[in-house]
């Protein structure tokens, strides 16, 4: 599997985090909830999901159905955009790093699977496309 162009992504998404201006805080998404579609990076969708915001958490309604958890979410918001990070944890499967940016009502976001144990590299790199509920 090649992950250049996605790695490159993921880093550029991450360095808005770290070098934007703008302060980064949990919060601001609470009482949010987006519908959409997810699937394998490359490949057209095979799931549907939900995302939701609520008491500074994130989490996804069809990574719970795989024993994942909710977790803290950061945010940054770069003009009419905000970014969000979030990590999500399984006891059995490991970890499931989340970066995704909100314009208006439509939230993209991009997540990567490592296996528990195997931190390395991404067992799975997956997308997500929805819209506010």
């Amino acid at each position: 599997m090649k992950y250049p162009i996605r790695a490159k992504l993921l880093i550029v998404i991450a360095a808005i985090f770290v070098f934007a201006n703008m302060s980064a805080y949990a919060g601001n998404l609470d009482g949010k909830t987006f519908s959409g579609t997810t699937g394998i990076m490359g490949k057209k969708s095979s799931e549907k999901d939900e995302i939701m915001f609520e008491n500074g958490k994130f989490t996804s309604s069809g990574c719970a159905e795989y024993g994942f958890g909710s977790g803290t979410y950061v945010t940054t918001i770069v003009g009419d955009k905000t970014h969000f990070t979030a990590d999500i944890y399984s006891e059995k499967t490991g970890r499931i790093a989340w970066v995704g940016t909100i314009s208006g009502d439509d939230l993209n976001a991009t997540y990567l699977w490592y296996k528990k144990g195997k931190d390395v590299k991404p067992k799975q790199i997956k997308w997500f496309k929805g819209a506010i509920n």
